[in-house]
């Protein structure tokens, strides 16, 4: 078994993850694998079905005894009532294949639901630090949410974490440090890859970033500052870069939900514990949908804008706010996307 670093914590596996740095001290989670599929334990409760990628499909059982995860391809995992104790039953006829994506399923929504077991919220986006503080930028496939952590990162930011964002729902809420390698698409990679940050290498349809700087990896949970729903427009020269827009808290407590790593999953029991927690992060986080012009030429005045709003002033300088708008919005943006593998 070997130990790695990964949301904060140490996860000790017999599954190799060769993106995660090494952990140390007692295990939070173990992950244990057993060879063959298996099936949900008499007495579970199904609670839901999301698209994996294509036509995979992973279900969701809430158990006896914890949570059983059973993906189209990957295999099944069995999780304990508080997330710690993992099982992975790996399909007979795997292969590297196989154990690949079996470990994006376990960076992805098998760690997501063992936070969620206690307590936490998870969202599917990004995260980087600025001044201190975190912001999390959240949308479905596609829409450039990693791009945009990059693109921060190499201009001086830390990334927290890519793909899954787990936030505390305290009082004040913390964004937890997550996974700090990046899956990127070639086009993404091609014009922000450089010394600053690293390089990358093919995994699977992307190119998957595992060597930040240390320096570049925030790795203590940090106040969340402010949670962007990127919407991407068409480019245009003559339109602002990125215009910012507050959602009420209603209106973005629901858009969370909406964002939820585990949403369509979840069932009504387990939504509704999230719903609450999404409007705990809501009623002390500003939330704001964030439309971004969708050209690579102007990445560079989309994060220039996002520093003026969020990096600490020079002495005596305001923080400027341009492209706020000030009127928020009745209803929110964004609808309940399917998370993606």
């Amino acid at each position: 078994m070997s130990h790695y670093q990964v949301y904060g914590r140490c996860l000790e596996s017999d599954l190799c993850f060769p993106e995660l740095p090494p952990g140390a001290g007692p295990a939070d989670w173990v992950l244990s694998t057993v060879s063959g599929r298996a099936a949900p334990p008499p007495g579970a409760l199904y609670l839901g079905d999301d698209a994996v990628q294509g036509d995979v499909r992973v279900r969701l059982h809430l158990t006896p005894s914890g949570f059983w995860l059973d993906f189209d391809d990957s295999g099944d995992f069995a999780l304990s009532d508080d997330g710690r104790a993992i099982r992975w039953y790996r399909p007979s006829h795997a292969d590297a294949d196989t154990d690949a994506l079996a470990r994006i399923d376990v960076l992805g929504r098998v760690l997501a639901l063992a936070l969620h077991a206690e307590g936490r919220l998870c969202l599917h986006g990004s995260g980087v630090c600025v001044g201190g503080v975190a912001l999390g930028f959240l949308a479905p496939k596609f829409h450039g949410k990693s791009t945009l952590a990059l693109a921060l990162v190499r201009a001086g930011a830390s990334l927290l974490t890519d793909d899954t964002l787990v936030v505390a729902a305290t009082p004040d809420p913390l964004a937890l440090p997550g996974v700090h390698a990046m899956r990127l698409w070639n086009d993404s990679a091609a014009r922000l890859l450089d010394d600053r940050v690293g390089t990358a290498t093919a995994d699977g349809d992307k190119l998957c970033l595992r060597d930040l700087p240390a320096g570049r990896r925030m790795q203590q949970p940090s106040p969340l500052a402010a949670v962007y729903l990127l919407a991407p427009t068409p480019a245009d020269d003559h339109r602002a870069a990125a215009v910012r827009t507050p959602l009420p808290p209603t209106a973005a407590a629901l858009a969370l939900v909406g964002h939820g790593k585990l949403s369509p999953l979840l069932g009504r029991a387990q939504a509704a514990l999230a719903l609450r927690r999404a409007v705990d992060v809501a009623r002390g986080v500003p939330v704001y949908t964030l439309s971004v012009v969708r050209d690579f030429a102007r990445l560079d005045e989309v994060v220039d804008q996002l520093l003026r709003w969020h990096a600490p002033p020079a002495a005596g300088a305001p923080a400027s706010m341009t492209g706020d708008v000030a009127a928020p919005l009745a209803a929110p943006l964004a609808a309940p996307y399917l998370a993606g593998r």
